[in-house]
């Protein structure tokens, strides 16, 4: 209520227009920014939990791998030993098969070619190159998963350290221009000061000037009784009349000084602070304790939502301002968001207005 009569009458000393505080955008801004960042980090562990999953079935595969080389050696053996027996046979030129050979899927090529390789030889090699081209298969889609889900992982990690120094830096604007806001308002204050003793010193003087006349005419009426002009007859006295007592006054709000960016400065230093019923600082509060920390910078309670909900409302909320129900309460700090006490779960965060009260809620002013 007192920084809303300091305004008005700076507004009315040196002719300014009332203009919303300069942090309110930037306020506005970081709050996105926090926002923005913490969807990224959603978004990041959700790809981590993907890449481990696919790095996981990776391993696995390599595994499958590992315990199928013995049945891909086993149906080795058995071909060379059939290639062995053709040979001293002589129905296998063991020359026609090994020349030019490469590898062992060269070398199955040639013997069906040749024909005389039987059908059930013929079904053991062909598992041994399906097998072998199965798991081979199988492998190198698991590692490209892995590859793209790893660029995912760099880039949003690139977002990431990209918006903390959005954060970092609106941070650091805010601070200043709270700052820079907090000596204008000194100064301002210093000129409603300056004008007020100043009229107080005007209103001095020319409340002397008047009792020098007054004097200056009562002396030459006491000049002129030495003269021949009579004195005055004195005027009856008044009939008394019956005295009214005057009324008592009434009793006014305490006035209290309260500076918006303070309040707002004061509410982020708290964020990430702990829930707690009933508490009011430093590290755990509830709701209404942290509102009025926010507004006195001492760790007191100035009352409960029903108290607020008795203050002067407003309806062109400023950051500093008090936004209450009947059951929450918070500090605006610009820009539809509020910072507040939420519950055990999140402690202080920032959040909407509209999310954070839920409905009829109104906005005061301490």
């Amino acid at each position: 209520m007192a920084r809303c009569a300091a305004t008005a009458t700076l507004a009315c000393v040196l002719g300014l227009g009332l203009a919303a505080p300069a942090y309110a955008d930037t306020a506005s801004d970081l709050a996105a920014a926090r926002t923005k960042l913490e969807q990224i980090g959603t978004q990041t562990q959700q790809i981590y939990d993907e890449l481990a999953t696919q790095t996981q079935a990776l391993d696995q595969t390599a595994g499958e791998i590992t315990q199928k080389q013995q049945e891909i050696a086993d149906g080795q053996a058995k071909l060379s030993t059939y290639v062995a027996g053709e040979y001293k046979t002589g129905g296998l030129s063991l020359l026609q098969v090994l020349t030019g050979v490469d590898d062992l899927s060269d070398m199955l090529n040639r013997l069906f070619y040749y024909g005389i390789v039987s059908d059930k030889q013929a079904q053991t090699i062909q598992e041994v190159k399906e097998l072998k081209q199965q798991l081979t298969d199988k492998q190198a889609e698991q590692e490209k998963n892995v590859a793209t889900t790893q660029k995912k992982v760099d880039e949003l990690n690139a977002q990431q350290a990209e918006a903390q120094n959005v954060v970092n830096s609106l941070d650091s604007q805010l601070q200043a221009e709270l700052a820079a806001e907090a000596e204008a308002n000194a100064a301002l204050q210093a000129g409603i000061n300056a004008s007020t003793a100043e009229k107080a010193t005007v209103s001095n003087e020319t409340a002397g000037t008047t009792e020098n006349t007054n004097n200056g005419g009562q002396t030459s009426n006491n000049n002129n009784q030495g003269g021949n002009t009579p004195a005055p007859t004195p005027a009856p006295a008044p009939t008394p009349q019956p005295s009214t007592p005057a009324p008592a006054p009434t009793p006014s709000a305490p006035s209290q000084s309260v500076d918006g960016g303070s309040v707002v400065s004061r509410a982020y230093s708290k964020l990430g602070c702990a829930y707690s019923w009933g508490g009011i600082g430093p590290n755990s509060f509830d709701c209404s304790g942290f509102v009025s920390y926010c507004l006195t910078g001492r760790y007191c309670r100035l009352g409960t939502t029903g108290t607020f909900m008795g203050w002067t409302r407003v309806s062109d909320p400023q950051p500093g301002d008090v936004v209450v129900n009947s059951y929450h309460t918070g500090i605006y700090i610009g820009g539809g968001q509020m910072i507040h006490a939420s519950d055990y779960n999140t402690g202080v965060i920032i959040s909407s207005v509209a999310a954070g009260m839920n409905n009829n809620y109104i906005f005061v002013r301490y």
